[in-house]
């Protein structure tokens, strides 16, 4: 768990990633009712839907990320369309169906084992309306190039915040993968340096699945759900060998 500063931060420093908002904007414009984002956070996402008038449920485990969401949205003038939900995304229940669910930026991926993948995805599939839609995306693998890169530090974006005109420096490195279970811890790197060259480091580990469109598309069927379209990317390029992205659009299985 995090404490109420360190979430903020998280805020603060996904902030510069907007490739994918696009895509969740887009879809969530197209249904009227309310839109469950999984593993919400610290509510990048759930924040952008709200301001274009859209009703969300934002689900997430961690109270220090709802209590920095809830904040945000508050500045933001949109905590009125937010709903946070402090639950596991195994086995939370909602008191209404909604119209739509998204889980953004790998959030699938957090989930490592089969048994509580199926978990999360047949609560998702309860708490569907009558043809509402699931919309993911995670990560494309390449467990190779993650084997022969352990402990590679790889840099990643530089952008500036504009509240406090620090620059955040990103970069990650594997710590190891498990190529039979497909599971791999990394850690990500954020160095903050203020507008008077003094400087922080943070560091955030995750263990993650690493998903082939194969087994996407297995476990999906286990949990209730069909693949009604994938894509490699989040403008609806083809999901194809050397994608970076699978992104994809379920219905619930007849």
């Amino acid at each position: 768990m995090t404490d109420r500063d360190d979430a903020t931060r998280y805020l603060r420093e996904h902030a510069h990633y907007t490739e994918d908002l696009a895509l969740w904007r887009a879809i969530a414009d197209q249904v009227d009712g309310p839109v469950l984002d999984v593993g919400a956070a610290a509510g990048r996402v759930s924040i952008a839907l709200a301001r274009d008038g859209r009703r969300v449920v934002a689900l997430d485990a961690d109270p220090a990320m709802l209590a920095a969401l809830t904040a945000a949205a508050a500045a933001a003038g949109v905590a009125d369309r937010i709903s946070a939900v402090c639950a596991d995304m195994r086995t939370f229940g909602l008191e209404a169906p909604v119209a739509l669910a998204i889980a953004p930026m790998n959030t699938l991926q957090v989930l490592t084992t089969p048994e509580d993948q199926i978990a999360c995805l047949e609560r998702v599939r309860a708490c569907l309306g009558p043809g509402a839609e699931f919309w993911f995306d995670v990560a494309m693998p390449d467990v190779v190039d993650v084997q022969s890169s352990i402990g590679v530090v790889r840099a990643g974006d530089i952008f500036e915040d504009p509240d406090s005109g620090a620059r955040l420096a990103h970069a990650f490195w594997f710590e190891w993968v498990d190529p039979v279970t497909q599971t791999a811890q990394f850690t990500h790197r954020i160095d903050e340096i203020a507008p008077d060259g003094s400087a922080r480091a943070f560091f955030r580990h995750h263990e993650v699945h690493i998903f082939t469109p194969p087994e996407v598309g297995h476990v999906l069927a286990r949990a209730g759900f069909e693949v009604l379209q994938a894509f490699g990317d989040f403008a609806g390029g083809p999901l194809e060998a050397g994608a970076e992205r699978q992104v994809y659009r379920c219905g619930v299985a007849e």
